[in-house]
């Protein structure tokens, strides 16, 4: 399949779950969350991927005992390798993308309508700013993570992407933008977290389940990062 074709299929089944239940929602997510831990960990050598779904309805449902839940599984993990690298990398997949990506269920609460709009929102900045660095791409943003991104690129998807935002968001227009225009940068802030480590560890993907979309890591990069902030304005 093509770049195209695995993106409009990820869409279409990622719209399906959106208007499913919340309660089944917050499953798929959940799901989302394992495999996208399951993804990091074997790049870490540190599995703790079924926890993944536990730590991100803890921080969901009982928000306060998510930290101290972190931090027993670290404890553990460290003591049992007896490795400070061990402990931080427990640490780390204790917060991505468990802890970030219960705010997606909390943005799913505020209604379809919200959901579609944020994730349609962080879809039309990719794909704007791809086709934008790909054919007038030239100011290189971050080339040490990822050489082929630029700044024509992340502008020519964060100024269209915003306008969705202004238009869509229940919200007066220039509020709406800017808080578009700020979830949006985490989004991209996203991107070059998910590619800094794959630098790191010298890899092109975390996985090829979606072809060259990569893995669940790869694919859903920017919504995992920005969907704390969405929901902390639309709170």
């Amino acid at each position: 399949m093509s770049r195209e074709s695995y993106g409009l299929a990820i869409g279409l089944i990622v719209i399906l779950i959106t208007f499913l239940p919340l309660p089944l929602f917050a499953f798929f997510v959940c799901l989302l969350s394992f495999f996208v831990s399951k993804e990091v960990s074997k790049v870490f050598k540190e599995d703790i991927s079924l926890f993944s779904p536990l730590i991100l309805l803890v921080h969901y449902l009982l928000s306060p005992l998510t930290y101290p839940l972190i931090g027993l599984l670290a404890l553990y993990r460290g003591y049992k390798t007896w490795s400070i690298e061990s402990f931080l990398k427990v640490v780390f997949l204790g917060f991505y993308p468990a802890l970030f990506l219960s705010y997606l269920i909390g943005i799913r609460e505020k209604g379809v309508f919200i959901t579609l709009v944020f994730i349609f929102g962080i879809w039309i900045n990719d794909v704007f700013a791809y086709y934008t660095g790909k054919y007038f791409g030239k100011t290189p943003l971050f080339p040490k993570i990822s050489p082929k991104k630029t700044l024509e690129g992340f502008l020519g998807g964060l100024i269209p992407a915003s306008l969705f935002y202004g238009f869509l968001l229940p919200e007066d227009f220039l509020k709406a933008f800017f808080i578009g225009m700020i979830t949006l940068v985490f989004g991209v802030a996203g991107d070059y977290f998910k590619s800094f480590i794959k630098r790191q560890y010298h890899i092109k993907d975390f996985s090829n389940i979606f072809g060259e979309h990569g893995g669940f890591a790869d694919r859903f990069d920017a919504i995992i990062f920005s969907s704390p902030v969405f929901y902390f304005f639309i709170n």
